[in-house]
């Protein structure tokens, strides 16, 4: 029987780019924690040079610049000792398919295939067990009431993590779930492999079809505010775009993903 109270753990938390390893976005910013059962034992935060320009929505959220991220060491710097806090631990993760896409691309760089043996998704976690009106991992922490933990940066969004899955672990184990039954092994797929996967929160907004508000700049730096009916979201020849009805414009449009520099459910 797994035993919740001293397995060791390793919560990730991930920042990019962008949105997309296939179209070159990279890591740029990691954060770990580690603990044996919820006892933190240890903690890892570094920004990484990705060695590439951050896309303007990722500025705009992360709140760092190309020249903090020149001055951090590159993925290969760090990755020995990800590979091994990753195969020592159960890896959690909020929205596994996004942020290990990203983990594989960096170690396929080095010539690695990534390999994690026990491994939780909080948001799959939570879609199968629990009723919410949002899996974000922002919206499950609200509505478990855990406190703010600092900006939305890789190390506070890990001890978020860390907070939301043993809330959630304590409600399955209370019911006579068996966490055990929720580990899964991550082998490396095949690359690059089908799909298009993206942060949870704009998944989740796509797939209900709902009005959203967005805040777009394009491509000579012009912002502007609009409500938009999301239709689908593709991967064209140079990145991902929403495809959607644009009421400022009546009419259809393509918006480059990595350009919508704020989103969020529309009022009315």
């Amino acid at each position: 029987m797994f035993d919740l109270a001293n397995a060791p753990f390793a919560f990730l938390d991930l920042k990019t780019t962008g949105l997309s390893a296939w179209f070159g976005d990279r890591i740029c910013e990691v954060g770990i924690v580690l603990c044996e059962g919820r006892r933190i034992k240890d903690t890892f935060q570094t920004l990484v040079n990705p060695q590439r320009p951050l896309s303007p929505a990722a500025a705009r959220a992360n709140h760092f610049t190309d020249q903090d991220l020149g001055l951090a060491p590159r993925f290969e710097e760090i990755a020995a000792r990800l590979e091994s806090w990753l195969a020592e631990s159960v890896v959690v993760t909020h929205n596994a398919r996004f942020d290990l896409q990203f983990l594989d691309s960096e170690f396929r760089r080095l010539g690695r295939e990534l390999q994690i043996p026990n491994l939780i998704d909080t948001l799959t976690l939570a879609r199968d067990h629990f009723d919410a009106p949002s899996y974000s991992l922002e919206a499950l922490a609200k509505g478990l009431q855990i406190p703010k933990m600092g900006d939305r940066r890789a190390f506070p969004d890990a001890l978020k993590l860390r907070a939301v899955f043993f809330e959630l672990a304590s409600q399955l184990t209370s019911n006579g779930s068996r966490l055990e039954d929720f580990i899964g092994i991550y082998n490396s797929p095949a690359w690059p492999s089908d799909g298009i996967h993206l942060p949870a929160g704009l998944e989740e907004a796509f797939s209900r079809g709902q009005r959203l508000r967005i805040t777009y700049v394009d491509g000579s730096g012009e912002q502007t505010v609009r409500q938009v009916d999301p239709l689908q979201v593709i991967g064209l020849s140079d990145y991902l775009y929403l495809r959607a009805f644009c009421h400022l414009r009546g009419e259809e449009r393509t918006f480059r993903l990595d350009r919508i520099l704020d989103i969020e459910p529309a009022a009315g």
